[in-house]
């Protein structure tokens, strides 16, 4: 029987996320889960290009400079809280997440432990994330920019992944999975429940300043003197 080989496709988007914006998505059809494997041995810990694994293809996806500023922004975002609120933390950023069974893997924007950051703190230094035993992050954060983020929802959806923020540019959507197994959207985070989806915009979407350092210390402020007292009301 003769071998079948995964077939490289280059496929125009159909609907490029930014107006203006165009770009080619790099398909591997038929790459099958061993191959994936394979993929990601030879690719190593460079990360790029990030690999979007689902049924059986492969998504290989470069990111741009507004893709990396975006996802600094949110990050940075969730890392403030956390530090600032005293929430415990262990951020997996784009780790790579897969499980056979599903026929799928993906490497988030970045990633986030909360309600299960023990049992991922003792694996440090010591083991990988094993999705076949590990619980699956709490938070994972995709960012849209030239490539539509459905294939990694999906993933993530069926890793069982309880929240996702997808953020475009100018859009963001707060996912929480439901009983159903299905993401529904939510206006307030289900990891950080005092948070609504249109604080977390405005912070993503404000003006540029002098620099990202500048940002950061108003962001800082407005959680201490905003989200603290509301939280502490709250006895969260």
């Amino acid at each position: 029987m003769a071998t079948a080989f995964p077939t490289l496709v280059a496929e125009p988007d159909p609907a490029p996320i930014e107006s203006g914006s165009s770009h080619q998505s790099l398909r591997w059809v038929g790459l099958g889960w061993e191959r994936y494997l394979g993929l990601l041995e030879v690719r190593g810990e460079k990360r790029r290009p990030r690999i979007v694994y689902l049924d059986g293809d492969a998504h290989l996806v470069t990111t741009s400079n507004i893709h990396e500023f975006i996802v600094d922004r949110l990050s940075t975002f969730v890392r403030v809280v956390v530090e600032e609120l005293d929430i415990p933390c262990v951020a997996t950023r784009e780790t790579n997440f897969k499980r056979q069974d599903q026929d799928a893997g993906v490497e988030p924007d970045d990633s986030f432990y909360l309600a299960n950051y023990r049992s991922i703190a003792a694996k440090f230094g010591k083991e990988k994330i094993d999705m076949d035993v590990d619980p699956p992050p709490d938070l994972a954060l995709e960012i849209e920019y030239a490539n539509p983020a459905k294939h990694a929802v999906e993933i993530l959806r069926r890793l069982g992944v309880p929240e996702v923020w997808v953020c475009k540019r100018n859009g963001l959507r707060f996912l929480v999975l439901g009983e159903d197994g299905h993401y529904a959207e939510a206006e307030r985070s289900l990891s950080f429940p005092f948070l609504s989806v249109a604080e977390v915009l405005e912070w993503v979407e404000r003006p540029d300043m002098a620099s990202s350092t500048q940002w950061v210390k108003e962001l800082r402020g407005w959680v201490r003197d905003v989200l603290v007292p509301r939280v502490r009301g709250q006895g969260v």
